[in-house]
Formats: structure tokens, C-alpha cells, sequence
């Protein structure tokens, strides 16, 4: 999913300040004394480009798997997230959690930047994820592994799932294909996003199994994003069915995948279907779409 990406104002003065220090600005002050004797001559605009100073979008980047010898991580950090997970594994619902300040000054932020703030400081779960995906300690790996399978907090199950994926360890896919039988979405969603994120060929049918028969629309969708994703060409003939929906989330659900993983025949399609649609919210997402697919117009 593509997130609004947040500006940063120390980072783009810090990218101000190396152009300042470039060769072309030490090339530029070696000229001086000979540009005076010139005609004055307005210099072209110098522009920077902001893209190189904005954060990438709150993702989860599992830092784990960029350190090559997980021993050497600290024991207090492990033992932290290991108290943590398992004090809130079955932690209900917080609802005084809603009327805390600091998450009301976020609510008000009404960006989509600001949507993803609150969602990441308002479930602990979607912290705990970074800071055990891809864990290889035992002792961590066994409470991730008893919070997905018996937590009572479906969030916190979840995360647990998504944080054991990271390590692609095909034990692991057991759990996760028992977890798409789960009565409550949030637990099912959470067991499709852990096997996309694995990966792995074996999961492949489950995944497709979960874009045919899900109760849930918006979860077949989803799956059937990542079942094309995974080589399946199943995933795309259902998007496309899918997009035809009489629900108009359905449609902009299943359009916006389209868009992300398609070629020309998807771009003549969607452009068919936008001179068709009312609904503002499908029509922009068909708009945005087009612009992703818009090296395939010729």
C-alpha cells in the first residue's frame, strides 16, 4: 500500500548544507573574482531536487534483517519487547486509550500522513512487528509463535504473525493457513499479509484459495492482489471481475491493484470504464491508475 511520504526539515537542510559544500559551489567561489569583470549576468535558478530529502512511507522494515549477527543485539532491547508482547497478547480493548491527548492532537491532523501516525501510535501491536520481524531468538520466536495461536487480542495476533513471517521460515506457514479459518478478519488478514510476506511457493494456494472464498470482499481482493503478484494469473481475472462490482469501494479496491501491477490491456480497460463511472471515489482511483499505467498508453 503507497503512503503519502512525510517532508523532512532536517533533512532537507542538511541537503542544503551539502550543496553548499559541493564541488560546484567550491567551483562556483573559485570564479568569482573573474565573473565581477564580467558583464552582470542573472545565474540560472538552482534547484534542489526534494525527493531526496522526504522519508520513505511508515512501512514495517524489519531491522533485524539488516543485522548480520542477531547475537549481538543487546539483551535488554530482546527482553523489552519480549515483556511487552507478552503482557498485551491478551489485552482487550483500551478504551481510554482513545481520549489520550497526544493521539487526539493526531486525529486532527486530517492528512494521509497524519491517518497513518495515529494507526501506528494507537495499536502497540504494529510497533511490536518492527522490532521483531525476522527474530531468530528462541525464546522471542516461542512467544511470537503462542501469540499468534492463542492470544486473545486479534491485533497483537496478528502482529505476531506478520513479525514470524519475516523470518521465511516455512514452519511457520502451518500457523498461518490455520489462522485464514479464523471467525474474525482482522486475525485472517493478518495470517494473508504473513504469507505474502513469506514469500514462498507453498503458500500460493492458500492465498488463492483466500480470493475465491474469503467471506470477506475486501480480503479477496487483497488476495488476489498478491496471488497475481506471486505468478498467478487467477489474481488478475478477478480483479478485473471484481471491478465491475456493485460496491463502490470494491471497484476502487480491485481497480487501484490493477493499476499497480498492470500492463496496456488493464490501461485500455480502465480508460473504457471511466467514461462509465459516477462514483467520485472510484473515478479518481480509475485516474490514478491510468497515470501508473501511462507507459503503456502507446
Amino acid at each position: 500500500m503507497k503512503s503519502l511520504r512525510l517532508l523532512s526539515v532536517l533533512g532537507l537542510a542538511a541537503g542544503l548544507a551539502a550543496l553548499a559544500a559541493s564541488p560546484l559551489a567550491a567551483q562556483q567561489a573559485s570564479t568569482q573574482a573573474a565573473a565581477a569583470q564580467q558583464p552582470s549576468v542573472a545565474p540560472p535558478a538552482q534547484t534542489v531536487d526534494l525527493g531526496s530529502f522526504v522519508l520513505e512511507p511508515l512501512t514495517v522494515t524489519a531491522p533485524r534483517d539488516k543485522i548480520q549477527n542477531q547475537f549481538a543485539i543487546d539483551p535488554q532491547i530482546n527482553q523489552v519487547l519480549l515483556r511487552l508482547l507478552q503482557s498485551h497478547m491478551n489485552a482487550r480493548p483500551d478504551s481510554q486509550a482513545a481520549l489520550d491527548a497526544s493521539l487526539g492532537n493526531l486525529a486532527r491532523i486530517s492528512t494521509l500522513t497524519g491517518y497513518e501516525l495515529k494507526t501506528r501510535y494507537s495499536q502497540l501491536g504494529f510497533l511490536l512487528t518492527e522490532g521483531l520481524a525476522g527474530v531468530t531468538d528462541m525464546e522471542l520466536s516461542s512467544a511470537l509463535e503462542a501469540a499468534a495461536q492463542r492470544g486473545t487480542n486479534t491485533q497483537m495476533r496478528a502482529a505476531a504473525m506478520t513479525a514470524l513471517a519475516y523470518t521465511h521460515d516455512l514452519r511457520y506457514l502451518s500457523l498461518f493457513q490455520n489462522a485464514t479459518n479464523n471467525h474474525n478478519i482482522t486475525v485472517r488478514f493478518g495470517a494473508l499479509e504473513s504469507m505474502l510476506v513469506m514469500n514462498k511457493q507453498s503458500a500460493q494456494f492458500q492465498v488463492a484459495n483466500m480470493a475465491r472464498m474469503d467471506m470477506s470482499v475486501p480480503v479477496q481482493i487483497y488476495a488476489s492482489a498478491g496471488q497475481w503478484r506471486m505468478g498467478d494469473i487467477f489474481g488478475r481475472e478477478t480483479l478485473l471481475r471484481l471491478a465491475q462490482n456493485t460496491d463502490w469501494l470494491v471497484r476502487a479496491m480491485s481497480i487501484h491493484y490493477l493499476g499497480e501491477m498492470g500492463g496496456a490491456d488493464e490501461y485500455r480497460q480502465i480508460l473504457l470504464w471511466l467514461a462509465f463511472e459516477q462514483h467520485p471515489m472510484v473515478r479518481t482511483e480509475m485516474c490514478a491508475a491510468l497515470l501508473k499505467l501511462q507507459r503503456f498508453a502507446q
